[in-house]
């Protein structure tokens, strides 16, 4: 008997689906249509960049200043293994012609059983051994312009405790000779890893060098934060990243983190309305197909909404929507911030006269529907639509496309809890002085690349989003 009511029921739901589809049909074939046209929502391909280059030449610069040398007193620390798998990409794995470098002014040319050998011990940076003599940290000695032929890779291994705590000078160098308009495949990748630590630190105050004493023990949420800057072409820094993630057989990455500054590489897609909610507003409906005034308005293979509105007096319908995100791996994320998001709307309703879509410029229709709330989470784009119903001028089927521009990046957490401002008292060793204010240089710079490419402001922010719907308002 159970069984029977649940045959019963069942079918009298399909039935009561085939009742509401056969209306719709009757209703549609009932009205004239004189045009039948597609909703189209064509989404712009993003740049796709080589794997990687063939021509590279890499050179490698380790910081060898005594504020160095806690990293190396116990044993085999994560700075140890670091200096192990820099060599093992380029030079072992990678196969190409690598230059190593003690970091001066001038820089001391070393061999590589010299790096393998040295680099990971006291002598390289105690300043004891008449072959490596003690050296400040003049870190902008190691940006050097590029060949005008092939490419360069600069890798410099150091923990930006620059010259005077001057980071600014670093970051203009690095601007001046490869993150400009004149070096456009270049990028900025910063490796951050945290190691193992017994030494002195040293902070730049005022006109005065203070130092305290450090050791991190075993402890990971004590160890000390070191660097591997990466300037070279995006394609080689983003597929060497890739080579140490997947195979970090010295299990960095569980105290790592991996960032690159390019403004071509913010996001692998642009979203569409790929994914469509379930709608809960009464009075809207989702139609496979727009039909009033002589026109017959349907999806085409692009993705997009058609939505109906019925004739209400409700100042404002929301349907909230999630759909995926595309942001490139290691690269910034995008700032969803609402002062910042900027959605270009291009409105077009049906002229039942003309029998064609007519662009409409009027601030009732763009203020009918709007795209708000906006939040990036997880890869996925969170966003309301707002429906105003008694904003539309007339009734009849519209076009609406937007255009979701933003013109900022976040900043993540970790640059601000791994600063030297973040610090729990003045011996905190797990922190770095101006880190920071070095990263948001670099943030801003990618910001300003952006700007720079052209002079329209739409075309400079970055397109993240292209969401198109029809509206047939009763």
């Amino acid at each position: 008997m159970n069984n029977l009511s649940i045959f019963f029921g069942n079918k009298t739901k399909s039935l009561r689906w085939l009742f509401v589809i056969l209306v719709i049909t009757f209703v549609t074939s009932c009205t004239p249509v004189a045009v039948r046209d597609k909703l189209k929502c064509e989404i712009p391909p993003v740049n796709s960049k080589p794997s990687k280059s063939d021509d590279l030449k890499v050179a490698i610069y380790v910081d060898g200043s005594g504020s160095m040398l806690g990293y190396v007193k116990d044993g085999k620390t994560n700075y140890v293994k670091a200096l192990n798998t820099i060599r093992q990409v380029f030079e072992l794995i990678g196969q190409l012609p690598v230059e190593y470098y003690r970091n001066d002014n001038p820089n001391q040319k070393i061999t590589s059983s010299e790096y393998y050998s040295y680099a990971g011990s006291a002598l390289f940076y105690d300043g004891s051994n008449t072959k490596f003599k003690p050296v400040s940290s003049p870190i902008d000695a190691a940006i050097i312009p590029p060949p005008i032929n092939g490419k360069k890779m600069t890798v410099i291994i150091t923990d930006l405790e620059q010259n005077k705590g001057d980071v600014t000078k670093l970051t203009k160098k690095i601007q001046d000779s490869y993150f400009n308009l004149d070096s456009k495949d270049y990028a900025v990748g910063v490796w951050a890893i945290k190691s193992e630590f017994n030494g002195t630190v040293y902070i730049q105050e005022a006109n005065s060098l203070k130092t305290f004493t450090y050791s991190s023990g075993k402890q990971a949420d004590k160890f000390r934060p070191f660097y591997i800057l990466f300037i070279g072409p995006y394609q080689d820094i983003k597929y060497y990243f890739e080579y140490i993630t997947k195979y970090d057989s010295q299990d960095l990455m569980a105290n790592s983190n991996l960032i690159i500054f390019h403004p071509e590489n913010i996001i692998t897609g642009i979203s569409g309305l790929e994914t469509l909610p379930t709608i809960k507003v009464p009075g809207v409906n989702r139609l496979i197909s727009l039909v009033k005034n002589g026109v017959s308005l349907t999806k085409g293979n692009d993705p997009g909404e058609l939505l109906q509105i019925g004739d209400l007096n409700q100042e404002s319908l929301t349907i909230d929507y999630s759909i995926p995100f595309y942001p490139a791996e290691y690269n910034l994320l995008i700032d969803t911030d609402k002062n910042y998001i900027n959605a270009k709307l291009e409105v077009e309703k049906f002229d039942e006269f003309e029998q064609k879509f007519k662009v409409v410029n009027s601030s009732d229709v763009n203020s009918a529907f709007q795209l708000t709330n906006w939040d990036l989470r997880e890869s996925k784009l969170n966003f309301s639509a707002l429906i105003d119903p008694n904003k539309f001028p007339e009734p009849g089927v519209y076009k609406f496309k937007f255009d979701v521009f933003a013109p900022r990046l976040q900043a993540p957490m970790w640059w601000k809890d791994w600063d030297w401002e973040a610090r729990v008292n003045d011996q905190d060793g797990t922190k770095t002085q101006n880190l920071q204010e070095f990263l948001i240089g670099l943030k801003n710079r990618t910001e300003i690349l952006q700007s720079e490419k052209l002079n329209n402001s739409e075309v400079n922010n970055w397109l993240i989003g292209r969401f198109c719907y029809g509206v047939q308002k009763n």
